[in-house]
């Protein structure tokens, strides 16, 4: 069978999450959700043993992949690909295609990211051993999140026919890729049970990644096909560098999936899957621990309060206050409402344009 290898785009900014994820530190870094690992040490580890160290790629920034080795240890230093700019996802799966294909262009790839919390980690890694089978075929594979509720801030996923059930996984060929859609849009999705939320994970030959590039973003092939050109020479940084600050801002949905035809299949999964997006995704999983508060750090005092959130090293007393969410760090304290989570980017974008970034 084709060798199998992972690669975990970790460069997420995190922005809904501020005052915690900083431009200095970003989500992936971060111990959101226990106390002794980041997202990204998380996201490596519920890796083994369906991949060993070896074979899980990491595609980053410079600085941050600085951090990104520290909490990795185990990962080979070669392992860590260096964008050196943010450019969306479709170049960051180019380049870790272009490295998987230069080490086996047999070889499978699987696609994940580094803030997603799964909980059901077996069932996870059972569908990623089925996919990467059906992939050495020269099948692309997504997988698909059954929906909880309408969501307006996922794009959506429509299966087509039943192809085949493997091992108690459905897959079924894929009908398209639907955008963000509005409310009534997303009700109308759930309601004729044929789709599922784009999880932003695939697994695909790398070969045939290339080839979709090639086929459908021939400008960012022609530059990807360069820097494999020099994988294992002197000048591979340099020419990493001058193709990359030509390459477009384009993700993987946009540049390849939207425009596959052939050969592409869906597999819905309900795993406990949650991309960690904001507060409120952060509240969701932690209130099923720990009650309806929620509490990282000292044990706060909560007089009739419900619905709370706090991130916060000191002592927090509250009385009478509901669905609230609290972020106290060293230089800003951060207080809204719950209903108001996904606002949050706001205040990061207003800060950048007040030229208030030393608080990003």
């Amino acid at each position: 069978m084709s060798s199998s290898y992972a690669l975990i785009m970790a460069g997420g900014a995190g922005t809904r999450l501020w005052p915690l994820s900083r431009e200095s530190r970003p989500k992936p870094l971060l111990a959101l959700l226990e106390e002794d690992r980041s997202m990204f040490q998380i996201s490596v580890e519920r890796l083994y043993p369906l991949f060993t160290p070896d074979r899980i790629l990491v595609v980053a920034n410079a600085e941050l992949i600085k951090h990104l080795k520290e909490q990795a240890p185990d990962l080979p230093p070669e392992n860590f690909l260096i964008e050196p700019a943010g450019r969306d996802t479709a170049p960051a799966v180019g380049l870790g295609a272009i490295h998987v294909h230069h080490r086996d262009p047999n070889a499978v790839m699987t696609v994940l990211t580094a803030d997603h919390h799964i909980a059901d980690v077996l069932a996870f890694r059972k569908v990623l051993k089925v996919a990467a089978e059906e992939a050495a075929q020269g099948e692309i594979i997504t997988l698909g999140i059954e929906p909880t509720h309408p969501s307006i801030g996922f794009g959506y996923i429509e299966r087509g026919d039943l192809l085949k059930t493997v091992d108690g996984i459905e897959m079924y060929s894929l009908a398209r890729f639907a955008e963000k859609p509005d409310r009534e849009t997303a009700k109308q999705f759930l309601a004729t049970g044929e789709y599922s939320w784009n999880s932003g994970m695939f697994i695909w030959p790398a070969k045939r990644v290339l080839a979709e590039f090639k086929q459908h973003a021939g400008d960012m092939y022609e530059r990807l096909d360069r820097i494999a050109s020099s994988i294992g020479t002197a000048n591979y940084e340099s020419v990493l560098t001058q193709e990359w600050s030509k390459t477009r801002r384009i993700s993987v949905d946009y540049a390849l999936m939207e425009h596959v035809q052939q050969h592409a299949r869906v597999i819905p999964i309900d795993i406990g899957w949650s991309d960690i997006g904001n507060f409120e995704a952060l509240y969701a999983i932690l209130s099923d621990e720990q009650g309806d508060n929620v509490a990282v750090g000292p044990r706060p005092l909560l007089l009739e309060t419900t619905g709370t959130i706090l991130y916060t090293n000191r002592f927090v007393t509250t009385i009478g206050v509901d669905d609230l969410i609290i972020v106290d760090t060293d230089d800003v304290l951060l207080i809204s409402h719950r209903d108001h989570a996904q606002k949050i980017k706001q205040v990061v974008e207003r800060l950048r344009e007040n030229g208030q970034d030393f608080y990003l």
